[in-house]
């Protein structure tokens, strides 16, 4: 038997998109407006919010409605509820089109740029599934796997995964790329403070990748002096190899230029340039079984190393 403080609470999924509103407006009009009700039509729907939760979700202050303590735990909760609705509309609207399947997959530049293969040869494997693929810092990847706002996530690095079910799939290694001879060509290894004394290339200014080396730059009050922001790989390999400047690459990525001596690799002293690649989800029983499928899949088919220069997607 629920206690009888949670008895009371009867409230619509209306009432609580009128909180977020006015939460996201600081005001009750505006909140109002956005949701095509009158002031006094939304007033009614928080009051009755407030009386279903037994405490008052704003303090109003001169500078607008703020929330209280009680209305951050809210709209915390609030926003996944409506997140989870969302999704179970898309869900639904892909069996209406006939889609039996669908999989929100996160990764950074270095797995992504591998996985086509794999992806591939999976949705080939399964005509009914569809794969939503998003670029995102492995950090990034693991905060929305942990949210629900991806059911898979492919990361690198030594990164906290917050208790995810991880399964290792590969292993690769950042290095700087240089022109063949340039002074770093004759380094086997250098610190992070030398490589970003020089001219750098660096693929997009949103990608995982620049922003892991902009945020390791800034952890040595140091900004990177990028001269190009490339659109892929290989053309930040190319511009590499037209003496443009430097570029912070995983080895797999230049492993074809590397042994065409077009360019050469220098190692960085740093321990997250070493790069464990692992998949990661919430508990595995969760998961449909076609996403638990995609899962064995990439784990049973490592990310080829091998491979040549792929691009990347926007």
């Amino acid at each position: 038997m629920l206690p009888a403080g949670m008895q009371r609470m009867r409230y619509e999924l209306t009432d609580l998109r009128v909180f977020l509103a006015i939460a996201q407006a600081k005001s009750l009009s505006a909140g109002a407006a956005e949701m095509h009700l009158t002031a006094p039509s939304a007033s009614y729907r928080l009051k009755n919010l407030e009386q279903a939760m037994g405490a008052s979700l704003f303090e109003r202050t001169s500078k607008g409605m703020v929330l209280t303590p009680a209305g951050m735990t809210v709209k915390k909760y609030a926003d996944s509820i409506f997140g989870s609705v969302d999704r179970l509309h898309g869900e639904m609207q892909r069996h209406i089109n006939g889609i039996s399947g669908h999989i929100r997959v996160f990764a950074n530049s270095s797995t992504l740029t591998g996985i086509a293969p794999v992806l591939s040869r999976y949705l080939a494997h399964y005509p009914n599934v569809n794969v939503d693929l998003e670029e995102r810092l492995s950090e990034d990847t693991v905060r929305a796997v942990l949210d629900g706002n991806a059911d898979v996530g492919l990361v690198a690095g030594q990164i906290d995964l917050h208790g995810l079910h991880a399964i290792t799939y590969g292993h690769d290694e950042l290095v700087f790329v240089v022109p063949a001879g340039h002074p770093l060509a004759a380094s086997s290894r250098m610190p992070l403070e030398t490589a970003l004394t020089y001219d750098l290339v660096s693929i997009g200014r949103k990608t995982s990748n620049f922003l892991y080396l902009q945020g390791m730059a800034s952890r040595l009050g140091m900004n990177p002096r990028v001269r190009v922001h490339a659109p892929t790989f290989e053309a930040v390999l190319q511009c590499v190899q037209e003496g443009v400047g430097i570029a912070l690459v995983p080895r797999s990525i230049a492993r074809p230029a590397l042994q065409a001596r077009r360019l050469a690799a220098v190692g960085l002293d740093e321990a997250w340039a070493q790069r464990e690649q692992r998949v990661v989800t919430r508990e595995p029983e969760t998961l449909p079984a076609y996403a638990r499928d995609f899962v064995a899949y990439v784990a049973a088919q490592p990310l080829p190393e091998e491979g040549a220069v792929q691009e990347t997607l926007p």
